[in-house]
């Protein structure tokens, strides 16, 4: 049996509002969590892009819900409701409206003004543009003012989401009236069964197709190189660098399984403020460089984290010795480049690095952090 014209919202309005409704919480609590949260916690990263896909959803589900509403006539007020609650209601329908829009614009506006200038992939496959802000000389305190603006009506959204969720409640318990049962979903309608098979088949068959879809071809590969370290020696951090370096890489956001990462570092190369370090690295009991000229990475796996990370798994040959490790990469835009940023850390002990001069970790700790950094550029067609 379907709905009774006139008396109950039609199934597609029940979608758009229960749809919509549950991105919003989600959104907000989310939001009010992350920002709790330091600004270099890998975590909060992670939920931002998410909450940017989900916001931008939320943008175009709000479009398509008005346009709904526009050309699909409501069913009429109840005759029991007073004129005054019926006014105060749709006053506040109308202002629910306004920050379904203005929390994803502020948000977009915030993004596209941001000075970090990190992009927009929507669930890690759509490239979501940021706004044109041409003529916007200060574009990091433009950002600002819309992250307030942003916060400000994720709180005034919070407090009329209450008051609607409390009148809906008012009206089904107290006045005992219909007024939340024409919104609620009717589960005795198999045609409101077949729109949401039909809505979960169309969202399941959009994740497996939208990658293929999506997939431009384009792979970023390497260009100038950095690769550094920091040990502990005589309780200090010391910093070395390898001035000759060289990545390969083909990095391929839509094809990750066959992206791939070369990297090769002369060990004699190596050079640091702290002269005995620099003095010892070269010799037999340390890097040998006689011996073993080059230290390489090879990658065997990588992965999506989130919009702008990846997961890099491969190979470490340092000396005699090939160990696989597992880090974290960004990928960032600056200056027109794409910048590719990670460290990992790394046991001394596992590549034979010192152990018959400080076999202990008095004076020479046995973890040393990785660092490295490299940019790309977008391959030729």
């Amino acid at each position: 049996m379907g709905r009774s014209p006139g008396l109950r919202y039609g199934d597609t309005a029940v979608f758009f509002h229960w749809i919509i409704a549950f991105l919003i919480i989600g959104l907000l609590a989310v939001g009010k969590f992350m920002t709790q949260l330091e600004e270099n916690d890998p975590l909060r990263f992670e939920l931002t892009q998410w909450h940017k896909s989900f916001g931008i959803s939320v943008l175009v589900l709000s479009v398509l819900r008005i346009f709904w509403r526009i050309t699909h006539k409501p069913p009429p007020e109840l005759d029991t409701i007073p004129a005054w609650q019926q006014k105060i209601a749709n006053t506040t329908h109308w202002l629910l409206y306004g920050l379904m829009f203005a929390l994803p614009v502020s948000g977009w506006i915030m993004v596209s003004a941001s000075p970090l200038n990190i992009d927009t992939i929507l669930f890690g496959l759509v490239d979501w543009p940021h706004l044109p802000l041409h003529g916007v000389d200060d574009k990091e305190s433009l950002s600002a003012a819309f992250h307030e603006y942003h916060e400000w009506a994720s709180t005034a959204l919070i407090l009329l989401l209450l008051a609607h969720i409390g009148a809906a409640l008012k009206h089904h318990f107290i006045d005992k009236d219909t007024v939340l049962r024409r919104m609620l979903p009717e589960l005795s309608s198999k045609r409101f069964w077949g729109k949401l098979a039909l809505l979960i088949t169309l969202v399941a068959a959009s994740s497996i197709v939208l990658p293929w879809v999506m997939h431009d071809g384009h792979k970023l590969v390497a260009g100038d190189s950095e690769v550094s370290f920091i040990a502990d020696v005589t309780g200090e951090e010391t910093l070395g660098i390898f001035t000759e370096t060289s990545v390969t890489a083909e990095i391929e956001k839509s094809n990750l399984p066959g992206s791939s990462i070369v990297a090769r570092v002369q060990t004699a190369s190596v050079v640091s403020d702290n002269d005995q370090v620099a003095g010892s690295l070269p010799d037999a009991d340390w890097f040998d460089v006689e011996s073993y000229p080059e230290a390489m990475f090879q990658s065997t796996a990588i992965e999506f984290v989130s919009d702008g990370e990846v997961s890099v798994t491969g190979d470490l040959t340092l000396k005699a010795t090939t160990q696989s490790i597992t880090f974290p990469m960004t990928l960032a835009e600056e200056d027109e480049v794409i910048v590719a940023r990670g460290e990992f850390a790394v046991d001394r002990r596992e590549y034979d690095i010192g152990m018959q001069s400080q076999d202990n970790d008095d004076f020479v700790g046995f973890n040393v952090i990785i660092k490295f950094r490299f940019d790309t550029k977008r391959a030729a067609e």
